[in-house]
């Protein structure tokens, strides 16, 4: 998908009006209207009253504001991480949503002066040739970005941090993440609210590994950014030191703990002791077989680890609000209704 330049009013009535999932006829039952009346508005025939505009906004899900947003990026074409194809409405609206939110996040970056500039490791040395090497790579990374071997406390704000955007969209259930690019260069990464925060760090990692990774001919992408997930929250030697070189079983519960200290699900602890050689496959096979009958497979057991938030641009928002940038109507506009952190009153 290609963000539009500037897109003129209709424009954006009729881009709302898709990632919602409606067509004209649909639309026009909700408002009252006719096909005709939707379609005079999406073409610039003619313009919509004030009544009506906020009647369109109900409708379409966004603020009277959005209509008015001058759009000016550029999106390169999406890469999914997701359990089964979307369909073309599901993909539709993970876009809008996706798009929305990063118009108003680089519109406050523009307010604010304070871009964050991408600082990504070295491709060279993130040079892979097998799977194994990957586990290296991971030690370079985090070298790189100074994060040492202790757990990842935000795995989102580190992210952010090195000028990579992340968003949190709601979406069905078969979609996790999705990565791209907008004017070219800068990447992001959008995950679906509907899961546990172990599952969006492992997703949130795997785009990662999927964005960083420099691959020799004929190493499986997708195995290749699953491992590196694994090794980025739970590397080899904290492994090691945490679970022993060598043993015939683990325990369920030492893996309940491990999850809620570094942040990663009980299943890819079961599959990272496997990888390393802690466990055998054949171990590897009777701990899955426990945890699917429990039904642990699909939801585990005990307290899920707390979903993380981004931060950046919400600290960013309200600085634009302290420093008088911005009006409390703008900033409530700006925010969105995504924001967990901006909905808390402080007073």
């Amino acid at each position: 998908m290609r963000g539009v330049v500037e897109m003129a009013f209709g424009e954006r009535i009729k881009s709302a009006r898709i990632n919602a999932g409606l067509t004209q006829e649909a639309l026009g039952r909700k408002l009252g209207v006719t096909k005709m009346a939707i379609s005079k508005y999406e073409n610039g025939t003619i313009a919509p009253n004030s009544t009506v505009l906020i009647a369109l906004a109900k409708a379409l899900e966004v603020r009277p504001a959005y209509f008015f947003r001058a759009s000016t990026i550029r999106l390169t074409k999406p890469v999914y991480r997701a359990r089964k194809a979307l369909s073309q409405k599901d993909e539709t609206h993970i876009l809008g949503k996706t798009s929305d939110w990063l118009e108003r996040y680089l519109l406050v970056e523009q307010i604010t002066g304070s871009e964050k500039p991408l600082d990504l490791p070295d491709p060279e040395s993130c040079r892979a040739s097998s799977i194994d090497e990957i586990e290296d790579v991971v030690v370079r990374v985090r070298e790189a970005w100074n994060l040492g071997l202790n757990p990842i406390e935000n795995l989102m704000d580190v992210l952010e941090q090195h000028g990579i955007k992340v968003g949190v969209v709601q979406g069905p259930v078969k979609f996790d993440a999705l990565t791209m690019k907008y004017n070219n260069e800068h990447p992001l990464i959008i995950v679906n609210k509907a899961f546990p925060g172990d599952r969006r760090r492992l997703n949130l990692a795997h785009e990662l590994g999927h964005l960083l990774l420099n691959l020799d001919e004929g190493i499986d992408e997708e195995a290749a950014a699953f491992r590196f997930a694994g090794a980025f929250l739970f590397p080899r030697q904290v492994a090691i030191a945490e679970l022993g070189p060598k043993r015939r079983m683990l325990d369920l519960r030492e893996l309940y703990v491990l999850k809620h200290k570094y942040g990663i699900s009980m299943g890819a602890l079961i599959y990272r002791a496997r990888n390393l050689g802690i466990i055998s496959e054949a171990a590897a096979d009777r701990h899955w077989v426990e945890m699917r009958s429990h039904g642990w497979h699909v939801k585990e057991p005990g307290r899920p680890v707390k979903p993380e938030i981004p931060t950046q641009f919400e600290l960013l928002l309200l600085r634009a609000l302290t420093e008088n940038k911005i009006s409390q109507s703008r900033f409530n506009e700006l925010k969105g209704d995504e924001s967990p952190l901006l909905a808390v009153p402080c007073e």
